[in-house]
């Protein structure tokens, strides 16, 4: 019996049967199959295994037991420094590999804490690999930085959050200069902002995916006025 998987940026269609996961196939499959194999095959831990193609054409994984978050009372607190050294594991690990050609190495894409699975607070797979690519590695620290620490809803003091920040770039564990880190958090928000005010405007989307768009835009725009808000105190974190 197949059961809908729902949350998070989930893609539509995905379903749990038994202990897998089944995904409809799109544009980007092809690579992150081979990412998958390929970080299976080297022992990234982080990664569901990548199981094949079903009867129905869809990708299967394994499913990992947990759930995702969207508040920092639902984690650990060591838990930020794990991410970041989860990504830290991926970016050396296909440093050199044939499918990081044209970039430093793969990057998952979209690394927030909606593609996260998490047990008992700490943080135990990166799912949903269909952005990734070869790339700069400060995209993903960028856009974890961000969507993991800073936010303008849910009532997290933004001390919390500088910390929490310096915590998860520590993890990173590499020399990163904090405007190095604060410009790339910076460049994955005004990103997002782009992108979704395009498909905001969009007539030819439906009601629903330029709705959805609006509430993007305004999550970028308000968490990047926190960061601007309160940039010398993320800095003095980092």
């Amino acid at each position: 019996m197949e059961e809908a998987l729902e949350g998070g940026h989930t893609t539509p269609g995905v379903v749990k049967s038994g202990d897998s996961v089944r995904r409809p196939r799109g544009r980007r499959s092809v690579f992150a199959a081979k990412v998958l194999r390929e970080l299976n095959a080297r022992g990234y831990r982080w990664a569901p295994r990548y199981l094949g193609i079903d009867d129905q054409g869809r990708d299967v994984l394994s499913f990992v037991e947990g759930a995702t978050t969207s508040h920092p009372s639902e984690r650990d607190e060591r838990s930020y420094a794990a991410v970041g050294r989860m990504l830290r594991e991926l970016h050396e690990l296909t440093r050199g590999s044939e499918l990081a050609a044209g970039g430093e190495c793969v990057v998952h894409g979209d690394p927030g804490p909606f593609n996260v699975v998490m047990r008992r607070g700490m943080p135990v797979a990166l799912i949903d690999w269909d952005a990734a690519h070869a790339g700069d590695p400060l995209t993903d620290v960028g856009y974890a930085g961000w969507t993991w620490c800073i936010q303008a809803v849910g009532g997290v003091p933004v001390a919390d959050q500088a910390r929490r920040l310096s915590e998860l770039v520590g993890g990173y564990g590499a020399a990163l200069p904090p405007d190095t880190v604060l410009a790339a958090i910076e460049r994955a928000q005004l990103h997002i902002v782009q992108v979704e005010q395009g498909n905001a405007d969009d007539p030819g989307l439906s009601d629903t995916r330029r709705a959805h768009a609006r509430a993007a835009v305004d999550w970028a725009t308000n968490d990047h006025r926190v960061l601007e808000v309160n940039r010398n105190l993320f800095r003095q974190a980092l």
